[in-house]
């Protein structure tokens, strides 16, 4: 992401974490958001870690930031998330499905005495969260669960030179708990395996200049975010007064259609779209996991027209 000179209390982060899958699935687009569109040249965002890119201009690694949030009182040190992910087979391939959580059941004690069998302490949080503890960062590339949707499971799996001992892992994992979905009475409440990303651990919050000053989000990742970088943060509503400086998160409704949740998306942008072309805010960007898009006072001024 290039670097803005604008200063944190005058910028709005405005941050649709579905905005590319509306933009590609609507049919067509409300007038205020094609516009926005048009005009605004897309950045990209890193693909490990676009909130952190937003919040503080940086890549940071997801596992020790939410893991402030699960249990703030051991979040020091580097974590690697191990969740549970679905395993949808067919013909063709195994597709994978990031939304499962941690049920009760016996499987989990078995995943946690298998990964102490490699010297690895499993920590199931109540969140659905899964942690490890790790001497260092691995040396291999993760996939991020915002990016295993319509992916079959081969062409995610970790590349590195320690992918090999991961790869192990997730199949291990994957074996074990098809054991326990064959005999169980609801196969779908057990996942289909451990998934494994997120892994590091965080600098000096005294090296990183925020880019914002108040994160407004229900997103754990930005949660921690706002806890480790001393930033105010509170939950979403859509009667929050937005202030210049904030970063809010706008959470699409899965049950409406592509076109119903832009053209909510439009309404909620129309007053700041009026305080930029005022001068209120100095700059607005419009994020989503992949892209963002900077607009000035002098972009609002030639949408308008």
């Amino acid at each position: 992401m290039s670097r803005s000179d604008t200063k944190p209390e005058q910028r709005l982060v405005l941050y649709v974490p579905q905005l590319e899958s509306l933009l590609r699935e609507a049919a067509c687009l409300p007038p205020l958001i094609a516009a926005l569109i048009r005009s605004g040249r897309p950045q990209t965002l890193d693909r490990q870690s676009p909130q952190a890119e937003l919040a503080s201009g940086v890549a940071l690694p997801a596992a020790p930031l939410t893991r402030r949030i699960d249990r703030p009182h051991d979040a020091s040190g580097t974590w690697l998330r191990a969740d549970p992910v679905g395993l949808i087979p067919d013909l063709a391939a195994v597709w994978l499905q990031a939304d499962k959580g941690f049920e009760p059941g016996p499987w989990k004690r078995e995943l946690v005495e298998l990964l102490a069998e490699e010297d690895l302490d499993l920590d199931l949080t109540e969140h659905g969260r899964g942690y490890l503890r790790l001497d260092s960062p691995p040396d291999a590339r993760f996939q991020p669960p915002w990016t295993l949707a319509g992916n079959s499971l081969e062409h995610c799996l970790p590349e590195g030179p320690d992918a090999r001992q991961w790869r192990r892992l997730l199949n291990e994992t994957q074996v074990l708990l098809q054991q326990y979905r064959q005999g169980a009475e609801e196969p779908a409440s057990i996942p289909g395996s451990l998934w494994f990303w997120g892994g590091g651990a965080l600098p000096d919050p005294e090296s990183i200049e925020p880019r914002v000053c108040r994160i407004v989000a229900d997103d754990p990742i930005l949660g921690g975010l706002a806890d480790w970088l001393g930033l105010p943060n509170r939950t979403f509503g859509r009667n929050v007064e937005l202030q210049a400086g904030d970063l809010v998160e706008w959470p699409s409704r899965f049950e409406a259609s592509a076109e119903s949740n832009l053209e909510q998306l439009q309404e909620y942008l129309r007053p700041v779209w009026r305080r930029l072309r005022l001068g209120r805010i100095r700059e607005l960007e419009l994020a989503g996991m992949e892209t963002l898009r900077r607009f000035s006072v002098g972009d609002a001024w030639r949408v308008w027209r």
